[in-house]
């Protein structure tokens, strides 16, 4: 295999997350770099209980499938992150030192560039996801460990000494009720039927499990497509943006190392020169 001049990283809880949020920064990345780009998708969670009908093993091999389809739209490696001990997460994320040995182990063996994950809300009036709450609190628990070749038992392979330092972008999420701010705005309208393609690649959750977690009736894909397209732009009406493109938003975080102008340029390709992003950009090297 051609070595990668660039690997990108992302750590969401669940097989479809991904898709919702970075999918059509990460096609843009493809489009630009081929083959010296790879990308590795990991979900932390079986998302075993993410089903209504399917019991639990058989929902982890649906979704399993359909993380590997939405994947390979973007030539991606997918997989369900294997902790410490070799198991998988049975069902919620907890903090403990399998699910952190896990990620230390995940991240140094593939030694990204860049690491997409989900936020972290400092507000205790808004409500969480436990997975995702979790998921994105273990990132930045071991992100310094990183460079700690014995901080965990490293499996399948000899002790590296010394690994690059990831830069670790956050995601927006959902799941908190409260906008927060963002230092780059990406347009992905280019992207986006790609972003489409892989996100209803997730058919069990899409057109079944979400509809009825929110006490919905089936809806026909029209009505998903449509409800995906609304999505997008309420999310740039609540960033204060136009509703003509589509957007994804992001945020760097200090968990790894810091980032420079050139980490911008690499990953955003469309990134649009608002205040925020001029704001932010001001303060790099």
């Amino acid at each position: 295999m051609k070595e990668a001049k660039i690997k990108v990283m992302s750590i969401m809880a669940h097989q479809d997350d991904f898709e919702f949020r970075a999918a059509g920064t990460f096609a843009l990345m493809r489009n630009k770099y081929g083959d010296d780009l790879r990308i590795k998708l990991i979900n932390t969670s079986r998302g075993a209980t993410g089903h209504h009908i399917m019991g639990t093993d058989e929902t982890f091999n649906v979704r399993t499938k359909e993380f590997a389809k939405s994947a390979a739209v973007i030539g991606a490696e997918a997989e369900c992150l294997t902790q410490l001990d070799g198991s998988h997460v049975p069902a919620q994320v907890f903090i403990d030192r399998n699910f952190l040995g896990g990620l230390w182990n995940t991240i140094r063996a593939f030694e990204p560039d860049y690491i997409f994950c989900p936020p972290i809300t400092e507000n205790s009036l808004e409500g969480i996801h436990i997975d995702h709450f979790n998921t994105a609190t273990g990132i930045r628990m071991v992100a310094y460990q990183l460079c700690v070749p014995n901080a965990y038992p490293t499996v399948g392979g000899p002790v590296k000494k010394r690994i690059k330092m990831p830069l670790i972008i956050n995601v927006d999420d959902a799941y908190y009720s409260k906008v927060a701010s963002y230092h780059v705005s990406n347009d992905i309208t280019e992207t986006f039927e790609t972003k489409v393609k892989m996100t209803f690649s997730h058919y069990s959750q899409l057109m079944e499990w979400l509809p009825f977690s929110r006490g919905e009736n089936p809806p026909t894909e029209k009505e998903c497509i449509d409800d995906f397209i609304k999505m997008h732009r309420d999310l740039n009406l609540a960033y204060g943006k136009s509703v003509d493109r589509y957007r994804e938003y992001f945020s760097f975080t200090s968990w790894g190392r810091k980032p420079v102008r050139e980490d911008i340029e690499t990953v955003f390709i469309n990134r649009e020169k608002d205040e925020n992003y001029e704001k932010f950009v001001s303060t790099l090297k």
